[in-house]
């Protein structure tokens, strides 16, 4: 390859299959606060634990903010394939709470970010847990009843 080549070089693209560790936070349609009954969050929390199940992914904590779902996620082998477990997750829980019809239950964008190596899923898992605390929705973390963990022994119930 000469140091003058008038081709691009090919970037990476990343192909969100495999093992890999996700940061995700799901907001909600509209500006409504979308997980204030608790009703609504055990639909989408049945739908969360069979989708993830079907797609083969850990959930390894979620908690659900009034306006949005935030989660650490992993795939189980290198044939998970993120993007398609969140959309069959999000049209599965839109239908689940018979959202609004023309309206899903889920903003079209949301937010994805790749764990690195180096990062401790523990702690990672731990500042999702500090997010109803930091909204002012709880004086400690373990009083909010909304998240949990499919992955971790006892968090689920204790969170619950």
């Amino acid at each position: 390859m000469s140091l003058i080549d008038t081709e691009a070089p090919k970037r990476f693209r990343f192909d969100y299959r495999g093992m890999h560790r996700y940061l995700l936070r799901l907001p909600g349609f509209g500006s409504r606060k979308v997980f204030g009954e608790q009703e609504t969050v055990v639909s989408v929390l049945n739908c969360l634990r069979d989708v993830a199940q079907e797609h083969r992914f850990d959930v390894y904590a979620y908690c659900f903010l009034p306006a949005e779902l935030v989660m650490i996620v992993r795939g189980k082998d290198d044939e998970a394939r993120l993007k398609e477990f969140l959309s069959a997750f999000r049209a599965a829980s839109s239908s689940a709470i018979a959202a609004k019809p023309g309206h899903s239950l889920w903003k079209k964008k949301y937010l994805e970010r790749v764990l690195r190596k180096t990062e401790d899923t523990g702690r990672a898992v731990a500042e999702v847990f500090e997010l109803p605390v930091k909204a002012g929705l709880a004086k400690t973390a373990a009083e909010y009843p909304l998240q949990g963990s499919f992955v971790f022994a006892g968090e689920e119930k204790r969170r619950r």
